[in-house]
């Protein structure tokens, strides 16, 4: 292969065998690939050099820097939107059987839960949401979750004109797993947006508040009065992916302030805040794997680029402290007050 055709890889892959391993671990390689390569060649490259990586003989989706994707995704479009360091992960890791080998059980089992209601069409529309269902967002905080996929089923069997729309929504809303602790993101590489779809679905279940009267006692709230961000360490909370400029912006004005701007994984993930007045164990649960995100990849303070999510994690943080279970000495300020705090310093 001539030498312009060809792509350096970093790529940390996910291994695990139930049978053999009590828990997973990842192995480095480093691979050199033509450019016209997919990712299943890659994924042929890694077993080739360590035989105990897994996948599957077809259908294979899988996550890459935590995107889901398929097999036949072409190395040069994941190169282009991630950069050249790749993770390599099952599309759900908790139901892993053998690398990226899955238990895939739980996917027809939500189909059951319409079945009586659904015609071979509507099976057939399903199953094309394989990917779907596994690039749940929900399913990382809640593995009972129902999953995205059929609740776009329910929808589409309504939007059709279902006689059963009554039933159909009955049977997506049970008041722990169902579309009640759904907070959809799409995390579908280069996929459709669901968002529309699932909000409409949302507007038309009465979805039961599962917050107790326990959970619903508020607590003292911390303050968060900042005095000056110098020699502090800060990360922005944005809570949307398509907002790079205002990353590289607020870098800029944090460190022209003499602070040092922090990354971390979960600044554009949503947090909880859509789920607050209807479910509190998965909001906050939410807010705090968030929070402590933050505060473990090394922010002393938070900045939210909205004001609502600025409240909203403001009066979360100390039923969120009791639900992870760690204190979150973390200091959270709204867009304006970073302002104010670099117009002291300029």
């Amino acid at each position: 292969m001539p030498f312009e055709n060809i792509l350096n890889l970093k790529v940390r892959a996910f291994f695990f065998n139930s049978a053999t391993d009590y828990l997973p671990y990842y192995k480095n390689f480093s691979i050199k690939i033509d450019k016209d390569a997919t990712l299943l060649d890659v994924l042929h490259r890694i077993k080739t050099e360590n035989p105990n990586f897994s996948f599957p003989n077809k259908n294979i989706i899988l996550r890459v820097n935590n995107q889901v994707t398929t097999a036949e995704t072409l190395i040069t479009d994941i190169v282009d939107a991630m950069g050249r360091e790749l993770q390599i992960d099952p599309a759900n890791s908790y139901r892993s059987n053998n690398g990226l080998i899955l238990n895939d059980d739980d996917f027809m089992e939500s189909f059951e839960l319409l079945a009586p209601y659904a015609s071979e069409e509507d099976r057939a529309y399903y199953e094309r949401l394989y990917s779907v269902h596994y690039a749940s967002e929900t399913s990382n905080y809640n593995r009972q979750y129902i999953g995205d996929a059929i609740l776009l089923l329910a929808d589409r069997m309504i939007s059709n004109g279902s006689e059963h729309k009554e039933a159909i929504l009955e049977a997506i809303s049970d008041e722990f797993n169902g579309i009640g602790c759904c907070e959809y993101e799409n995390n579908i590489f280069k996929g459709e947006d669901h968002s529309d779809t699932i909000n409409r679905l949302k507007s038309m279940v009465k979805i039961k508040n599962t917050t107790s009267i326990c959970e619903k006692i508020s607590f003292k709230k911390k303050r968060h009065e900042v005095e000056s961000i110098e020699g502090q360490n800060i990360a922005l909370y944005i809570g949307d992916k398509n907002s790079n400029d205002l990353i590289v912006e607020t870098k800029e004005k944090i460190e022209s302030a003499g602070a040092r701007f922090i990354n971390f994984d979960m600044a554009t993930k949503l947090a909880g805040q859509t789920l607050m007045e209807t479910n509190f164990e998965m909001a906050h649960t939410k807010a705090g794997k968030m929070l402590l995100d933050a505060l473990d990849s090394g922010a002393d303070i938070l900045v939210c680029a909205k004001d609502s999510d600025t409240n909203t994690f403001r009066d979360a943080i100390v039923h969120c402290e009791r639900i992870v279970g760690r204190d979150i000495e973390l200091k959270i300020i709204s867009m304006k007050e970073l302002d104010e705090l670099c117009a002291v310093v300029a």
